[in-house]
Formats: structure tokens, C-alpha cells, sequence
């Protein structure tokens, strides 16, 4: 009888690792954000519960929406189709060379595309990214990883005694920097809304 219950554990456990496989095989089939040849791109979400889902983001033209401080713009937003599970979204125009942001909207609940490594976090907010490129030299080829030297970031940590606490640093470094020498200083100071990390992942620091 125990030979017999170890069996059934094997087997089901056989059986979830297969599902979990076919999944994640499922999932890398899927390509999403993916660049056409016509400058146009796709979005694609497995969602096959979902009821609406959307796509937001900087590519997208703005929309007003009513505050209590007023009239703000904020990216617009695009629904999805679904065939099968698979939510799908193309661009009805082709984008300009740039970095863009965007995330997924399910039933009314932010998501990121889990088929896209890249992302940045604001503060609280996280998006997804993706780039643009025609040619060499434009928006998109500049925030793009190129065939040059690349510096360094270190994430460091710092005693600030004006505020009693521990506060978080990040330091690039020019490739040139291991050689020696004296360099010169830039501090950077992130506006409303950003953080340490603002300058190396939206801004791309160390790739660029």
C-alpha cells in the first residue's frame, strides 16, 4: 500500500513538472514585444481567464483624463484581441526611433509582459521597455547596446548623519576608469518620481 500512495506522489508530481514545462515551452514560443519590418509592433499576452485586456504606453497618443486638480494627459490605451488565450495588439502605424515604455492592463489590473526581461521601476510604478532602431545614430540606436567600451555601476551604500539613516547611491564609472587617473565629478539629482535607478535604467547608463 506504501509502494502504492509513492507511486501516485511520483506520478503526480511527473505529471505537474510536465504541465510546468509545457507552459514555460509555451511561453517562450511567444514573442512579445516583437519589431515587424513594417516599423509596426505586436503585443502579445496568454491570458485565456481574462476578460479585457489592454496595452498602455508612451507609443500610444495621449489622452485627458479628469482630476480633482484638473485636466492631466496620460498615455493612451489599446485593447487587445484574443484567439485562443493569446491576447494580440499591432501598432496601426510605424513607430519612430525612440525607447519606449509600456505594460498590460488585465481586467482592469496593471501587468507586466512576461515575455519582455527589460523593465524599469519608478518609484512604485514598473513598465515594461523597448526600442526603436532605423539606422545608426537615431533615438533608438543611441539607447541601444553598441560596439564600444561600457563603463561600470556599483550599487553603494552611505551614511547620511542629516538624516540619520542609510541611503542608497548608484555610481557609474567610465570605462577608462581602471586605467588611472584623475576624473572630474557629475552629480546627478533624480526630479519628482524618480530614484537611483532612474539614470541606469531608463537612461541606460552603462549600455549606451
Amino acid at each position: 500500500m506504501k509502494k502504492f500512495f509513492l507511486s501516485l506522489v511520483a506520478l503526480a508530481a511527473i505529471s505537474v513538472s510536465a504541465l510546468a514545462q509545457q507552459a514555460l515551452f509555451n511561453m517562450q514560443d511567444l514573442t512579445s514585444p516583437e519589431i515587424n519590418a513594417d516599423g509596426t509592433v505586436t503585443f502579445r499576452l496568454i491570458a485565456p481567464k481574462a476578460v479585457k485586456v489592454e496595452v498602455t504606453g508612451d507609443f500610444l497618443p495621449k489622452q485627458a483624463i479628469e482630476t480633482p486638480f484638473g485636466l492631466f494627459e496620460v498615455d493612451g490605451t489599446a485593447d487587445l484581441k484574443e484567439e485562443n488565450g493569446v491576447w494580440t495588439y499591432t501598432t496601426t502605424e510605424a513607430l519612430a526611433p525612440e525607447l519606449y515604455s509600456y505594460k498590460f492592463k488585465v481586467d482592469g489590473q496593471d501587468f507586466l509582459d512576461p515575455s519582455n526581461v527589460y523593465r524599469n521601476r519608478d518609484i512604485v510604478s514598473f513598465t515594461n521597455m523597448f526600442i526603436i532602431s532605423k539606422e545608426k545614430g537615431d533615438l533608438g540606436d543611441l539607447y541601444s547596446v553598441n560596439n564600444v567600451r561600457h563603463g561600470n555601476v556599483s550599487k553603494v551604500w552611505y551614511s547620511s548623519p542629516t538624516l540619520g539613516t542609510q541611503r542608497r547611491m548608484t555610481v557609474y564609472t567610465p570605462p577608462t576608469y581602471e586605467d588611472g587617473g584623475k576624473y572630474p565629478v557629475l552629480y546627478l539629482q533624480h526630479g519628482a518620481g524618480g530614484d537611483e535607478n532612474a539614470w541606469t535604467e531608463l537612461g541606460r547608463a552603462a549600455q549606451i
